[in-house]
């Protein structure tokens, strides 16, 4: 049974990160007409390659190493923070309160405070695994729906947005990995995802190249098994 290792947010800080739905297809040949057929799995696994810039704090990188040996290789998943600047945060949706007899404003809102953090989207119905479609709830207190691109998570698995409305309707990809109750929130600020690393060379050479002054990639596939 694999273990959960969590990386902490504030180890990571990224120079760059890639966030890739790598979907598998295959080519069946041509028809009459000579137009490749191609048929896709309808399968999608997200790649996530992190680079970490250089690094001349020795506490930090040392850290850093013993991420990477608790990993073992591919045998373990890592529990890492989408570190995304455009992400659904208080910025765009901060917590709100009513007046004191729960009432808001004529348009719905309330009183804003983004330092108490970002008011959490919550389905309006149960979904099941396989699924392409949500709905979440934009009332009491009126609140944004999530936009095209941003990326959310539930049940620790991460989705990106394709698509969506002012009524709550969300459009994502990949398909729902594990049913989502009515109720639940999603997770924005920041997305969670569990991944393997891609291969079991990964960050064998982190002191080198941090204290060398060079920036070192961490590749990660996402893990379903947790």
């Amino acid at each position: 049974m694999p273990q959960v290792i969590d990386w902490p947010c504030s180890l990571m800080r990224p120079l760059d990160v890639s966030y890739f739905i790598k979907w598998s297809s295959r080519e069946a040949g041509a028809n009459l007409g000579g137009v490749p057929q191609i048929i896709g799995s309808g399968m999608g696994v997200w790649q996530v390659d992190i680079t970490i810039p250089r690094d001349f704090d020795g506490t930090r990188v040392k850290q850093l190493e013993a991420k990477v040996s608790q990993m073992r290789g591919r045998e373990n998943i890592a529990n890492l923070c989408i570190c995304d600047p455009f992400r659904y945060n208080a910025g765009v949706s901060p917590v709100q309160y009513p007046f004191d007899d729960g009432t808001w404003w004529d348009d719905g809102t309330g009183f804003a405070d983004a330092a108490a953090g970002t008011l959490n989207l919550l389905t309006t119905v149960a979904v099941a695994a396989g699924v392409n479609t949500l709905t979440v709830g934009v009332s009491n207190p009126t609140r944004p729906n999530l936009r095209i691109g941003d990326m959310f998570s539930a049940n620790g698995f991460l989705y990106r947005v394709v698509s969506s409305n002012a009524a709550g309707l969300v459009n994502f990809e990949p398909s729902l990995r594990t049913p989502i109750g009515a109720g639940a929130a999603l997770i924005t600020d920041p997305p969670r995802f569990y991944g393997r690393f891609a291969d079991d060379m990964q960050g064998r050479r982190t002191r080198e190249l941090l204290r060398r002054g060079e920036s070192i990639t961490l590749s990660f596939v996402e893990a379903f098994d947790r």
